[in-house]
């Protein structure tokens, strides 16, 4: 069976720490997604909106990954394109 995904339900307090690691990342996006029953997300839906995964050293995807368990989700940073 596929896993499905959808956005994160992100409180306020969440909500700034993934603001704040657009900051220290320097990225244009970064997205929390959980596994849903009724998936919303798929490659092509963000690649629709220019968006495209950033290359991430190891201090900046440790930094991700910390934030993971902080907002219940698999966090991923975008960078935006303009076609």
């Amino acid at each position: 069976m596929r896993d499905s995904w959808g956005y994160a339900d992100l409180d306020p307090r969440q909500l700034a720490l993934v603001t704040e690691a657009e900051r220290t990342l320097e990225t244009d996006v970064v997205m929390v997604y959980k596994p849903a029953r009724w998936g919303t997300i798929d490659s092509e839906t963000v690649s629709a909106e220019g968006l495209r995964p950033v290359e991430l050293d190891a201090t900046q995807l440790e930094c991700l990954q910390g934030l993971e368990p902080l907002v219940g989700g698999v966090v991923v940073a975008y960078e935006r394109t303009l076609d």
